[in-house]
């Protein structure tokens, strides 16, 4: 089964049913099934063959699962880019996934990027057109959206004959140690293989509505979301901006039954002064995954919601979250662990020589199982790195398993740190800090943070002589990184603790940290 045949599927057999909704607009999947074959069929119009990579720089919205779901029905393969990116990260993106098409809107930063094709072709000589969602076209070699619409054929039908499970459908860019970013190739048989598995796993039913208030770039909207909603025939309810008090509005107009979120904008929707005001009886999983969920904030949501709320561990490398804990388990298990691999999914503690460990050893998490992806796009180093001969992705993370089978998290084995649910990857930072001409060294770590779990501080030792400001360094990242990747503490140091070969000791920065917040 391919993603295809599941929309397809549900416009047969219950096309009245809802599918999106999107502020004013209600769309059912009769609509949602049309619109995506006419979209599929003006992408074959334009070129666009099985393989070819479809760029989609838009916010949460309809169009965006048109273009998706389009470019699955015909083989091509879609790429989110992230509508926070600057113009070199998205410059990055089109270049090393090779994208020909890219689909956005005129409002995002990166526009200032794109602006004509006759301009930018040298830097991003693959991308062949740009389609504009608002506005018209913006220069010559720009495509209206609503030049897409094209009514479906025989070429539709023959191009959606030839896509199997075994195709890459999305790509989703997670960064490295490395600090440049790599692409996730996901399958159509992965994405399926994990809507059956999270079913079986979350108690997700048919019939119940879930919101996404994340953005689509993530797999918790490519992926966890929407495949929940894909394969059970459900509505999704998309807003394009994380609003607090707007969330908790939706919830009871729309009676959303699932939630995901990060724990971040679970506290920050649950301080709001007018919480109270909401009926928020309808929520029957409140998922809290992307990081651990402190014991107040699980009190929280169980009394303001009504329902224990269920911790997730997962990666993008898996499709999404792999573990669950399910209300029976009981609230020390929210407390203390992730919960249980889901159905499908096989997950090992590992030592550093890949053997696997015994119950209650602390190792290196891996997973195996057809949720994982086929690899990284274009990475054939990294790839030999990340799979062992059993076929075990190895995460990065450390935990153990517990003698029950639940899974406890005990820390990174890589820097990356984890801001508000946007993974930071300290080297790509440090990185576009290097490039200021009055840096000679800069190390960066995550700190605790009460709101966003974790937010970044760049310890900098500059050139001899020269004078900086946090306030500078900041103005200069803004236009290299996303703003979640800019450091909220910048400190300045005439020396940095270093390792006999010149490295930064990161570690000894952590622990003057963590004296730091239990003085605190």
């Amino acid at each position: 089964m391919v993603l295809g045949d599941l929309l397809t599927k549900h416009a047969k057999e219950n096309p009245a049913a809802e599918a999106i909704v999107f502020r004013e607009v209600r769309l059912n999947y009769g609509t949602f099934n049309r619109e995506t074959d006419r979209i599929a069929a003006g992408l074959l119009k334009m070129g666009v063959a099985k393989g070819d990579r479809i760029g989609i720089y838009l916010s949460s919205r309809p169009e965006f699962l048109f273009i998706y779901l389009a470019a699955a029905k015909i083989g091509a393969i879609a790429v989110p880019v992230s509508w926070r990116f600057t113009p070199p990260e998205i410059r990055f993106v089109i270049n090393d996934a090779g994208i020909s098409l890219l689909c956005t809107m005129p409002g995002f930063s990166g526009m200032d990027f794109i602006g004509n094709l006759d301009q930018i072709r040298q830097e991003v000589p693959c991308l062949k057109h740009v389609v504009l969602l608002d506005g018209g076209p913006a220069g010559n070699d720009m495509v209206p959206y609503v030049h897409l619409l094209r009514e479906p054929d025989h070429s539709l039908r023959k191009a959606a004959a030839a896509v199997t499970p075994d195709d890459t459908v999305l790509l989703l860019y997670t960064s490295g140690t490395t600090g440049v970013p790599k692409a996730a190739m996901l399958t159509h048989g992965n994405l399926v293989a994990y809507a059956r598995g999270m079913l079986s796993s979350s108690g997700a039913e048919q019939g119940d509505s879930l919101l996404l208030n994340v953005p689509m770039n993530h797999v918790g909207g490519a992926v966890m979301a929407l495949m929940c909603c894909l394969f059970l025939g459900n509505k999704l309810v998309l807003m394009d901006a994380f609003v607090p008090e707007e969330t908790l509005k939706v919830i009871e107009r729309e009676k959303i039954a699932i939630i995901g979120q990060v724990p971040a904008q679970y506290a920050i929707e649950l301080l709001n002064p007018n919480v109270g005001k909401y009926n928020l009886g309808s929520v029957k999983i409140a998922l809290v995954s992307g990081q651990s969920c402190p014991a107040d904030l699980i009190a929280k949501i169980r009394d303001r919601m009504g329902v224990l709320p269920r911790n997730a561990y997962g990666l993008t490398e898996s499709s999404g979250a792999i573990t669950f804990t399910r209300p029976e388990d009981g609230e020390d298990r929210v407390r203390n662990s992730v919960g249980r691999p889901m159905e499908g999914t096989t997950i090992a503690v590992m030592d550093e020589k890949n053997n696997i460990l015994p119950p209650n050893s602390i190792g290196e998490i891996a997973v195996a199982g057809d949720t994982v992806m086929k690899g990284y796009w274009n990475r054939p180093d990294e790839n030999k790195k990340a799979f062992d001969e059993r076929g075990y992705f190895r995460t990065g993370d450390m935990g153990m398993i517990d003698e029950a089978g639940f899974l406890v998290l005990s820390g990174r084995k890589k820097e990356m740190y984890i801001r508000g649910g946007e993974n930071v990857y300290p080297p790509e930072v440090e990185e576009a800090i290097a490039r200021h001409p009055n840096v000679m060294m800069s190390a960066v770590v995550g700190r605790p943070d009460p709101v966003m779990g974790e937010v970044g501080r760049a310890y900098i030792i500059p050139k001899p002589g020269a004078a900086i400001t946090p306030d500078e360094i900041k103005a200069f990242l803004s236009d290299k990184l996303a703003r979640y990747k800019i450091p909220e503490d910048i400190i300045f140091r005439n020396n940095l603790p270093l390792t006999p070969v010149g490295k930064v000791k990161k570690l000894d920065l952590y622990e003057e940290i963590s004296r730091e917040f239990r003085m605190k």
